[in-house]
């Protein structure tokens, strides 16, 4: 480029005054909904970067998590009510196991045995590239179909912690006296279960779920990347590769604020589970 070009790009990006200045104006863009410019994708803005990759993130974190914590919280609960049996014994075992992996590590190991070896899944990619789709259904089906792999690992993952946190609540819920005189009455086992042991509990698991999703948006990025999944988590990894610094930042900006909304929105549905915190 030549020099005049140089300078506007300088002058463009604000580089040319000094750091506090820089900060001061970066701040007021953020609250103004401006996150910048990318340098990769220039004159694109970081937001419209962003919004372009979101949904995939949104589809392959939103079914991987939800699935993730159902599973956990059912095999957590069953694995107390069964407190010592072998069924007990293999849950925890399987949450330690999965838990240990380095995510991206799974993610290999899933891409080489079924993609490679087995070829039962694509190999990299949401869409088949070059693919006409007759109607939504089909492109939908071929998009899920590229996500197996990387929802199966991210529910490998995650399936662990509220597993493990579930199983201990519920076997301390279970040694209450109410509990036991439920059982003594004859309720059924299920609703002893799930009804007088598990609801009683949800508050600390819910808060606990909430945390995770701090891990998971983490674990996306590896799964992202290892998968070349073309949402956020790989958009971070190439901005980190090209150093392309706006678009870091607004990544990073947008899903902070989305994990805070996700912690005030469980806040919210405290009220919902116990009725001693709903606002009068």
């Amino acid at each position: 480029m030549t020099a005049e070009e140089r300078m506007r790009l300088i002058k463009e990006f604000g580089l040319d005054k000094p750091l506090w200045e820089q900060y001061i104006l970066y701040i007021k863009n953020v609250l103004r909904g401006n996150l910048g410019l990318s340098y990769k994708y220039y004159p694109q803005s970081v937001w419209h970067v962003i919004m372009t990759r979101m949904p995939y993130t949104v589809f392959l974190l939103g079914i991987s998590y939800s699935v993730a914590t159902v599973i956990g919280i059912v095999l957590g609960a069953y694995a107390a009510w069964r407190r010592g049996s072998r069924f007990d014994t293999a849950m925890v075992s399987l949450a330690f196991a999965t838990r240990s992996m380095p995510i991206f590590w799974l993610g290999m190991v899933f891409l080489y045995v079924f993609g490679v070896l087995l070829g039962w899944a694509p190999l990299s990619g949401a869409l088949t590239p070059g693919e006409v789709y007759p109607s939504f259904w089909s492109m939908l089906a071929d998009l899920a179909r590229h996500a197996v792999l990387p929802m199966t690992v991210i529910i490998l993952y995650l399936v662990g912690p509220p597993l493990l946190i579930t199983r201990s609540l519920v076997a301390d819920a279970l040694t209450e006296p109410y509990v036991r005189a439920s059982m003594a009455k004859g309720v059924p086992p299920r609703r002893v279960l799930f009804h007088h042991a598990l609801r009683p509990v949800s508050l600390p698991l819910s808060t606990y779920t909430a945390i995770l999703l701090g891990f998971v948006v983490g674990g996306a990025v590896f799964t992202e990347t290892v998968f070349d999944w073309p949402g956020v988590g790989r958009l971070i990894y190439e901005a980190v590769m090209r150093r392309d610094y706006p678009l870091i930042q607004g990544a990073f900006f947008i899903i902070a604020v989305s994990v805070l909304l996700a912690n005030f929105i469980v806040d919210l549905i405290y009220a919902y589970l116990d009725p001693r915190v709903r606002l009068q």
